[in-house]
C-alpha cells in the first residue's frame, strides 16, 4: 500500500539493482536523480534550463491567461495547488493515486477549476523526459516555489523516480462548498488525521489568491483575485496570525465569503477549536510543520512505484560525458565537469582520472573554465574534458568526490550520429568479440503528445542498427534515418499536448546494453 515515504521505505542507491531497471523502463535511478538535480541548482548562466525562473520572482506569473499578473495569477501558487491536487485523491488502502501526474487529464474538472493544470504543464513539458517524468517536475516545483518564496532551501528533502499515470485518477478534490466531513474523509484515505488536514490548508494557502474566473459565486472582482492573507507573494505564516487576530485579509475569502456553505477554510480551522492554527502561529513552526506534511504529500506515489534516497546538491558533477571512437578505433571520453560552490576560490583546471580494468590511469587535466552559474544553492563553475582511453578496459571517469561509470563495450557515439531536422541516423560502436548472431537495435525513448492531457508520454522507438564497418576492436553500427515528430504545439486548455524535452537513447546488442545518452543531438526540430 502507500506510505507516508519513510527511511524504512528507502532503499540505497546501489541496491536497486533489477527492480529499478525493471520500474524506470531500461533507465538508470542515477539518470533520473542528476536531471532533477540539474533543474534544481543549475538556474541561471551556463547550462541552466530557465526552470526555477518561473517562480522568480515569487509573483511572477507564466501560462494561458491574457493579462495573467493584472488579474493576479501567480504561478509559484499554481505550482503549490497543483500538488495539492494530484495527490489527494489518493488512496492508502488501495495503493493507488498520489503525485502521479494524472492531474493532466483531469482540467476539465468542476473541483480543478482556472487554468493553473494547463499552465504548469505548459511550462514544464519542455524539461519531460525519458530521465525526468511530469510527475518528478510536480512535485520539484513545489519545492522551488516554497524556496523562492522564502523557504529554506534545505526545508524539504527532494526525491526522484516518481512515475506518470496515463489516465485520469479519481475525483474527490475538495471544494469550497464541499462539507466538513467529506473534506476529512478524503484528506483521510490520502493519509492525513484532522489536524494535518488543517495545517496543511494553511500551509497550501499562504500563497496566492482566490480568483473570479475559479470562484463568481465567491469573488466579485473581476481582475488581480483576493489573497489568503496580505502577502500572497511570501511562504509565511500571515495566512495563519490574520485569522487568529481578525487582521489583514483574515484568513482569505474562504473564511470570509458572505455565503456560509463556501467557508470552507473556517469550517476546517474551527473543527479542532483552532488548536491547529494557533499551534502555527509561530513562523518556525510554521516553516517546519508545513515542510514535513508537503514533504509526506510529495512522497504519497502509487504502491508499485519505490522513490530515491533524498537527493543532496552535488558538489562535484559531470555533465554529458560521452564516449567516441575514431578512424583509428581509439576510443575517447569528453563531456563536462560542474563544481558547486559558495566561498572557495576555484582553481583554473580540474584534476581527472579515468579507472581501467588494470587500476587508474595517471592524473590529468581539464581545459580552463568555459562557464560559470547561479542559483538556489550557490554558485557554479564548468569545465570541459575529452581524453583518450585505454579501451576496451576503461570502467569510470574519477573527479572531485564523484565516480562516473563507462561502459565502453557498446557505446552510443553522438557526435557521430545524425539530426537532419528531425530525421535521426544513431551510430554506435561495439567490441567485435561481442557481435555473433544477435540483433543490434537502437532504443529512442521519444517524449510524444498524448489526448487529454499537455503532459507527453514517454514511447520507446526500437530501429534496427546494422554494421558498416570495422575500426581497431570495435565495430560501428548505424539504424537508419528514423523521424520521430516534433514536439508540436500545445493543444490549449483540456487539449492534447505537445511533445516534451530531448530523446534519450541507448544501444542493445542480445542481452548487453549502452548506456543511455541525453545530448542535444537527439533534440527534435
Amino acid at each position: 500500500m502507500i506510505v507516508p515515504f519513510s527511511s524504512s521505505r528507502a532503499a540505497p542507491l546501489l541496491m536497486f539493482g533489477a527492480v529499478a531497471c525493471a520500474q524506470f523502463n531500461g533507465i538508470d535511478i542515477r539518470d533520473k536523480i542528476e536531471e532533477i538535480e540539474h533543474l534544481w541548482v543549475d538556474n541561471r548562466g551556463t547550462n541552466s534550463d530557465g526552470f526555477v525562473g518561473g517562480v522568480t520572482p515569487c509573483a511572477n506569473y507564466i501560462g494561458f491567461a491574457s493579462n495573467g499578473r493584472n488579474r493576479g495569477e501567480q504561478t509559484s501558487a499554481q505550482w503549490v495547488r497543483m500538488v495539492f491536487h494530484d495527490s489527494v485523491t489518493a488512496n492508502l488502502a488501495a495503493g493507488t493515486g498520489g503525485v502521479d501526474a494524472s492531474i493532466g487529464f483531469e482540467s476539465n474538472r468542476a473541483e480543478n477549476s482556472g487554468l493553473f493544470i494547463n499552465d504548469t504543464l505548459q511550462f514544464m513539458r519542455p524539461t519531460v523526459n525519458a530521465y525526468l517524468s511530469m510527475a518528478d517536475n510536480i512535485a520539484l516545483g513545489l519545492v522551488v516555489s516554497l524556496v523562492t518564496c522564502g523557504g529554506a532551501n534545505t526545508g524539504i528533502p527532494l526525491r526522484a523516480g516518481r512515475i506518470d499515470a496515463v489516465e485520469a485518477g479519481p475525483a474527490g478534490v475538495p471544494e469550497p462548498t464541499t462539507d466538513l466531513a467529506t473534506t476529512l474523509a478524503q484528506f483521510a484515505a490520502a493519509g492525513f488525521n484532522q489536524s494535518e488536514t488543517i495545517a496543511l490548508t494553511a500551509c497550501g494557502h499562504s500563497l496566492g489568491r482566490t480568483h473570479y474566473s475559479n470562484f463568481p459565486d465567491i469573488i466579485s472582482s473581476l481582475d488581480g483575485g483576493v489573497g489568503f492573507d496580505s502577502t500572497p507573494a511570501a511562504f509565511d505564516s500571515s495566512v495563519v496570525n490574520e485569522y487568529l487576530e481578525g487582521s489583514g485579509l483574515l484568513g482569505g475569502p474562504l473564511v470570509t465569503a458572505s455565503n456560509s456553505s463556501d467557508q470552507s477554510d473556517l469550517r476546517l480551522y474551527i473543527s479542532d477549536k483552532n488548536i491547529t492554527m494557533q499551534a502555527l502561529s509561530t513562523e518556525a513552526v510554521f516553516q517546519t510543520q508545513c515542510n514535513s506534511l508537503f514533504e509526506r504529500m510529495l512522497n504519497t506515489v502509487p504502491s508499485a512505484v519505490i522513490l530515491s534516497d533524498p537527493i543532496s546538491p552535488m558538489t562535484w558533477k559531470g555533465v554529458s560525458i560521452i564516449l567516441d571512437i575514431s578512424s583509428a578505433g581509439v576510443v575517447s571520453v569528453s563531456g563536462s565537469i560542474r563544481n558547486l560552490y559558495t566561498t572557495i576560490t576555484r582553481p583554473a583546471t580540474v584534476p581527472f582520472t579515468l579507472t581501467t580494468s588494470a587500476g587508474t590511469s595517471a592524473i590529468l587535466a581539464s581545459t580552463s573554465a568555459i562557464g560559470a552559474g547561479s542559483g538556489i544553492f550557490g554558485s557554479t563553475i564548468y569545465w570541459s574534458f575529452n581524453s583518450t582511453t585505454t579501451s576496451p578496459g576503461t570502467t569510470s571517469v574519477n573527479f572531485g568526490d564523484v565516480v562516473y561509470p563507462v561502459n565502453d563495450q557498446i557505446f552510443i557515439t553522438p557526435l557521430q550520429s545524425i539530426n537532419n531536422r528531425g530525421a535521426i541516423t544513431v551510430k554506435a560502436a561495439v567490441l567485435t568479440s561481442l557481435v555473433g548472431s544477435s540483433t543490434m537495435t537502437a532504443v529512442l525513448y521519444v517524449p510524444g503528445t498524448q489526448q487529454g492531457s499537455l503532459s507527453p508520454k514517454i514511447t520507446n522507438t526500437t530501429i534496427a542498427m546494422t554494421s558498416y564497418g570495422t575500426v581497431g576492436l570495435y565495430t560501428l553500427f548505424a539504424s537508419g534515418s528514423t523521424t520521430v515528430g516534433g514536439g508540436g504545439a500545445p493543444g490549449g486548455p483540456g487539449g492534447g499536448g505537445g511533445g516534451g524535452g530531448t530523446i534519450v537513447v541507448k544501444a542493445l546488442l542480445g542481452d548487453i546494453a549502452s548506456r543511455t545518452v541525453k545530448s542535444t543531438l537527439f533534440a527534435r526540430a
